[in-house]
């Protein structure tokens, strides 16, 4: 249907005058025996009379940036995002956004104004033919990602987001970077300064969820070192390049704190999502902050959670997401030893609740899988146990799961509401969470009164 549908647009197309090609990603992946996730096509055709063949076709569209070109079209049972071949003009520095967009009827021209040759890659929807007017077939083939321009410092130069894109794209593709394109994008990386939050995030999620993907093993790790290596990590999370160079205790770890947490980020199962990449990536962002404080690293998760926070919210991630990254951070070393009590970590463990408590086993594992020092996973292996026993023994996690509830023990007691429920509540609450098989009404009733005597 799909390949149908984008036929049957470029036929509109054909019969206005003009061929529509699809482009980037459409054209790369399948090369590479890879999915396609996103449909950008483009052709000659200026917006207006674009969004007047729509009209005219009784397809829908939706004007998303009709100064720069694009329009995305809902038509024939497919939405695709069309932009009208340009030229763009960008203003000093790094910012994202073209200063002035000329419209133009040259694939050529076009080609040479995207960023990475393998994304300049078109082909006409109508007969299948492929133009590649600046090598990308041939990088395709090497696995390089090389600027479109002879001259890279020309592209990475006028939109420092380019830089983001580079490591992503080396990540979850895994090819490398072209040389010259890689010294011009560390030239220019200070240039992100310049780019928005939102759009930092986008890149640094996508980077830090690059193996999900296309499935490409160690995408993450990948795209993140090299993002160092680039300097970016200095522009976009500067509190956490503050642990280059810092070393840690050799017996537990073989990289700087820098290093461990791309390896722990690169680490972290793709099963936790993005909060919990986030979480391996700053869980450590507050031992420089300990080690300048008090020569130690010595309470680094209380003192990294507000760093961590201040970087969520400067990067515009939503709350939600903002809010688990934190309380990783905040709880990464509870019970680092494996010391605690089983009664400890039952109430701990509803405390937080079983998602959070699982998140925080993952990232444990997590931590010493990116030491580089193959330590024991001991500590999180007990946790899942035990977290497992209680899910097993339908422990109430909430009070709001309790057999009971202050309507029953108001009437059963023959007292009115006041301080003394909240209190009779948690304390059933509370033993419960160690024998849940209490938890039934005739029991927690009779338990209620015992309590109350």
């Amino acid at each position: 249907m799909e390949k149908n549908g984008l036929q049957a647009l470029a036929r509109g197309f054909f019969a206005a005058g003009t061929r529509l090609y699809g482009v980037g990603g459409m054209v790369r992946n399948p090369l590479l025996g890879l999915p396609v996730s996103d449909l950008d096509v483009t052709s000659a055709l200026e917006p207006e009379k674009v969004m007047a063949l729509c009209q005219e076709k009784g397809w829908k569209w939706v004007p998303k940036g009709v100064d720069f070109g694009m329009v995305e079209i809902h038509g024939a049972g497919v939405v695709c995002e069309h932009t009208t071949f340009r030229a763009d003009t960008y203003g000093p520095g790094g910012g994202h956004r073209p200063r002035a967009v000329s419209f133009s009827t040259s694939l050529e021209a076009d080609a040479f104004r995207r960023d990475f040759t393998v994304n300049a890659l078109y082909q006409d929807l109508l007969t299948g033919e492929i133009f590649d007017p600046t090598g990308g077939l041939q990088d395709l083939k090497a696995g390089v990602l090389r600027a479109t321009s002879p001259d890279p410092a020309l592209i990475m130069g006028e939109d420092a987001l380019r830089v983001l894109r580079l490591a992503r794209f080396a990540g979850e593709l895994g090819f490398q970077i072209h040389p010259e394109t890689g010294a011009a994008a560390a030239r220019f990386a200070g240039g992100l300064q310049d780019i928005s939050g939102e759009r930092v995030r986008d890149e640094l999620s996508r980077i830090l969820l690059g193996d999900v993907k296309y499935g490409k093993a160690g995408a993450v790790y990948r795209g993140l070192s090299l993002l160092e290596g680039l300097g970016g990590l200095d522009v976009i999370l500067p509190e956490l390049a503050r642990g280059r160079g810092i070393r840690q205790r050799a017996e537990f770890h073989a990289y700087d704190v820098l290093s461990h947490c791309l390896h722990a980020a690169g680490e972290a199962e793709a099963a936790g999502g993005l909060p919990l990449r986030l979480g391996a990536l700053l869980h450590d962002v507050g031992k420089p902050i300990a080690l300048e404080k008090n020569g130690r690293m010595l309470g680094h998760d209380k003192l990294g959670a507000p760093v961590a926070r201040d970087i969520l919210g400067r990067l515009r991630f939503p709350r939600a997401v903002a809010e688990e990254v934190v309380f990783l951070v905040e709880n990464h070393m509870f019970d680092l030893n494996g010391q605690a009590k089983e009664s400890t970590l039952r109430r701990r463990f509803a405390q937080w609740g079983p998602e959070r408590t699982e998140q925080l086993i993952r990232l444990r594992r997590a931590d010493i899988r990116g030491s580089g020092r193959g330590s024991s996973e001991k500590t999180a292996d007990r946790w899942a146990r035990v977290l497992g026993e209680m899910r097993a023994q339908a422990v109430p996690f909430t009070q709001e799961e309790l057999a009971i509830d202050g309507r029953d023990l108001m009437k059963a007691l023959g007292r009115a509401p006041g301080p003394w429920l909240g209190a009779l509540k948690e304390a059933l609450h509370q033993h419960c969470i160690q024998h849940p098989q209490d938890n039934r009404r005739d029991k927690l009733l009779r338990l209620a009164e015992k309590l109350m005597e």
